[in-house]
Order: structure tokens, then sequence, then C-alpha cells
């Protein structure tokens, strides 16, 4: 921040369950978070019929729900056991309720110099307008490499645990599509399951979110285009039980040690963003 500048003001528009907490209360250290907006989400996606028999949809039901509650004891023992958001204004909404005009008039009321996002819907008017510019996006996975839905699965699922990441990026109409502020990538060992990994990029990416808004508000960020003619989309749908089966077959055949070993050329070979300021910063 330039000196004699005021720490900039943040909201955060956020869902509700345990990585999202800790979320707001890692920023809260960091930042001047003066709101929460916390959002009811879905849990687990719904499981489609296989078209093969009700055993066999009874099968990938249970081997989905088996992958989710990997997931949330992971994040339980890495993340904490009891975490609650932190002692901000706060405003829980439905699903889908972040765009309403109460939403907005309950922001604006809060005169937030930057609002940042993380696990929320989609964000529209008149949220978007009035705030053009200075929304910065949490999101999972480094795109453009893969977008759309589950962008730190599906790396697992085809054998790419270098394009597993986080891409901190402005907020625009274009969904996920916004210039890239920057990337990280998680810690990696040997022994991390898919849970282990995406635990390790929550926390690397809130890291850099923190680093993102000082940027901003400093006027250090570069951001980069991003390039949407590379890369994977996946959407909610493509999820099923036989990718979990295949990501978990990969896991038990080395994928992690391979990557460990092999780390630095395979991470060269898909290049992401460095932060303006981390370059800027290493040369000082």
């Amino acid at each position: 921040m330039p000196e004699g500048k005021a720490e900039p003001r943040v909201v955060l528009i956020t869902a509700a369950s345990r990585r999202h907490r800790y979320a707001a209360a890692q920023l809260a250290n960091g930042l001047n978070l003066v709101g929460v907006v916390s959002e009811s989400k879905p849990g687990e996606p719904p499981v489609a019929s296989t078209g093969m028999g009700a055993e066999i949809d009874q099968i990938a039901r249970a081997e989905i729900s088996e992958h989710f509650a990997a997931r949330d004891e992971a994040e339980r023992q890495m993340l904490g056991d009891r975490i609650g958001f932190p002692d901000v204004a706060r405003l829980e909404v439905g699903a889908g309720e972040v765009n309403h005009e109460t939403t907005y008039e309950w922001v604006r009321r809060l005169a937030p110099d930057l609002l940042l996002l993380y696990g929320s819907s989609i964000i529209k008017p008149p949220l978007l307008a009035a705030w053009e510019g200075r929304i910065i996006n949490l999101h999972l996975g480094l795109s453009p490499y893969y977008r759309g839905s589950g962008t730190n699965f599906w790396p697992l699922v085809n054998r790419q645990p270098e394009l597993v990441g986080a891409t901190i990026h402005l907020a625009t109409p274009q969904v996920d599509g916004g210039a890239i502020l920057t990337q990280v990538r998680p810690l990696a060992y040997p022994t991390d399951g898919a849970h282990e990994l995406g635990v390790r990029t929550i926390i690397a990416g809130l890291e850099a979110l923190d680093a993102a808004v000082a940027a901003v508000a400093g006027g250090r960020a570069r951001p980069a285009r991003q390039d949407e003619t590379i890369g994977k989309v996946y959407r909610l749908r493509d999820f099923n039980a036989a990718a979990v089966r295949t990501m978990r077959h990969h896991l038990a055949t080395g994928m992690m040690d391979e990557y460990v070993a092999e780390m630095a050329a395979r991470q060269r070979r898909y290049p992401i963003v460095e932060a303006a300021w981390s370059a800027e910063r290493r040369r000082a």
C-alpha cells in the first residue's frame, strides 16, 4: 500500500461450508474484512443413472458419497474441527440470492472498496456493475487449462496433477474468464491423496488472494488476459463414479510419485501466471 493510504475495506461473498468459513477467518486475519455474505448451497452433486440397473446405481452413489466423505474428513483434519465465521457483519442468503437487490443494498451500505469471491454463485448486476474492475475471484483450478466444474478433480482423472492449483482473477460477465492476477500450485508429496492436495490448494489460494488484494489496492497488479483457445472444459453432468474410480486408480499406481519426481519439468510444460508483485519482490 502507498504510504498514507488506508487499508481497503473488503467484503467476501462465499458459501457456508467448512472451507468457506476457514477462508473468511483467514482473510479476516490479514485484511480489513468488513462483511461476509454466506450463501447456502447444495452438497454433493446428484448422481445420474448409469442405465445399468438399480444395483449398479446404488454402488455408484456409494462411491461418490465415499469420495465426498473423504474430502470432508481431510478438510476437518487440515483446516480445523471447529471453524466459525469471523466476528464481522454477515448476511446469510439462500442459493442464488447473492444477486438479489437486498444483498446488493446490504453490501452497498458497508461501502467496500473491493469484493472478494470464493465458492459463491455467479455474480451478476447490480453487484458486478457497481464494483466493476474491483471484484476478485478465488477460483480453484488453473485457468484456462481446466475450466467449468471440478477443475481440480479432472486433472487427477487425466493423470495431470501439475494442473491442480488456484487462479486469482478479476470477475467479469464472462464466467471465470477475467484477467488473471496470479496463479499458484500447492505443495505436493508422494503420499498425497486427492483431498490432501485439494486442501493445500485452498490454503495456497487464500495466501495468494490476500496478497492480490494488497497489490490491486496499491496499483501493483498487472492482470494477464486468459487464452481460452486452450484447455479443457468439464460440466457438472460429466462427474460420475467411473471418473472417481479412474482417479483412485491413478493414485494407487504411482501418479504422485511420478509427479513429484518430475515436478519441475512437468510444471514448465504448463506455465502459470506469476504475480507481478512477486517478481518485483524478488528483484528488490
